[in-house]
């Protein structure tokens, strides 16, 4: 029995499902911008996609001036790191140093959220011949989304800031910099147009709290390859476009009720969608392995990062140490 009860809590980790109303205005503040921008504009219409995203979810956990800052900072940075992959990595080890900043007044999560879409400015997907409309494309999903959160009364008030342990921070910073720079070099190289998923999973998995690393790690590994596979499975089914397109925009809100309650349904659910609205325009078995490539190179990476961090800590600051492995650490 209670090997079952904690089998039951592996997957059952969180109090309880997104509520509806939530999982609306979720969708209004992130998929009005692009559902606009990309009929209009063609896959540029996706920058506007990459600042809704972390917008909204900042907004929630740090407040809307938060939101505004990171989301700011990141786009500025997207557009410096777009079509050039050197500028990429010292864009990456830049917001890195900001991130840190944050993490020193416990805004960690906030700042890292709107870096999670950074990371598509370091692959081709997005075309870079027309920077203005970009930056203005991406401007306008930014303030969309903070607007309707903000409105909706979903924006987290900011609480008073409290500083960590500068040993910790410079600690986060310095390793945290190094994983975010390799990841998106591996990413470069080893996953073409969708190298940015390898440093955009390595982002997820470094969030805080850290007390379960390797236990997220590897629910979110396994959770991964179970939505990929699904994914693979209904290529045999052969089903017409409108009817990917249907069921993309169905599961889509389902995952992020989920997510809440179980992270790891709701992680398999949400690599579904994401590879099932990709398979529309690309072949989904590359798309598959490249996705499931990327997390257990992601998983392996943030584990040795996590172990290198640690280990720094565990010498000069203890007590930080045992603060960040709290459940509400970071």
């Amino acid at each position: 029995m209670a090997e079952r009860g904690r089998l039951v809590s592996w997957f059952i980790d969180g109090p309880r499902l997104m509520p509806w109303a939530d999982v609306g205005i979720m969708l209004l503040a992130v998929l009005v911008p692009p559902l606009v921008a990309v009929p209009v504009f063609g896959l540029a219409g996706m920058a506007a996609f990459a600042a809704a995203m972390p917008a909204h979810v900042a907004s929630r956990e740090g407040g809307a001036p938060v939101a505004l800052l990171a989301t700011m900072s990141t786009g500025l940075g997207g557009m410096l790191a777009l079509g050039d992959p050197m500028m990429a990595l010292m864009v990456a080890a830049c917001l890195s140093a900001m991130t840190a900043i944050a993490a020193h007044h416990r805004l960690a999560r906030p700042a890292m959220r709107a870096l999670l879409t950074w990371t598509i400015f370091t692959s081709p997907l997005i075309p870079s011949d027309n920077m203005p409309l970009l930056l203005a494309l991406y401007l306008a999903g930014m303030v969309w989304s903070v607007c309707v959160t903000t409105l909706l009364r979903r924006a987290q008030t900011p609480e008073p800031l409290q500083r960590q342990s500068r040993v910790y921070s410079f600690t986060f910073g310095a390793v945290f910099g190094t994983g975010l720079t390799l990841a998106v070099w591996l990413g470069q190289h080893l996953f073409g147009s969708h190298g940015f998923w390898l440093p955009l999973t390595f982002v997820i998995l470094s969030m805080p709290p850290y007390g379960a690393l390797f236990s997220r790690s590897l629910k979110r590994t396994l959770a991964t390859l179970c939505g990929a596979l699904a994914s693979v499975a209904l290529t045999f089914v052969a089903l017409p476009q409108w009817v990917t397109a249907a069921l993309v925009l169905t599961v889509f809100p389902v995952a992020f009720r989920f997510i809440p309650r179980s992270a790891f349904l709701g992680t398999a659910l949400l690599t579904f969608t994401i590879l099932e609205a990709l398979s529309m325009v690309s072949d989904i078995s590359i798309l598959a392995a490249e996705r499931v490539e990327s997390v257990l190179l992601a998983s392996a990476l943030t584990l040795l990062m996590g172990a290198v961090a640690a280990g720094v800590l565990a010498v000069l600051k203890p007590a930080a140490l045992r603060q960040i492995i709290a459940p509400d650490g970071g």
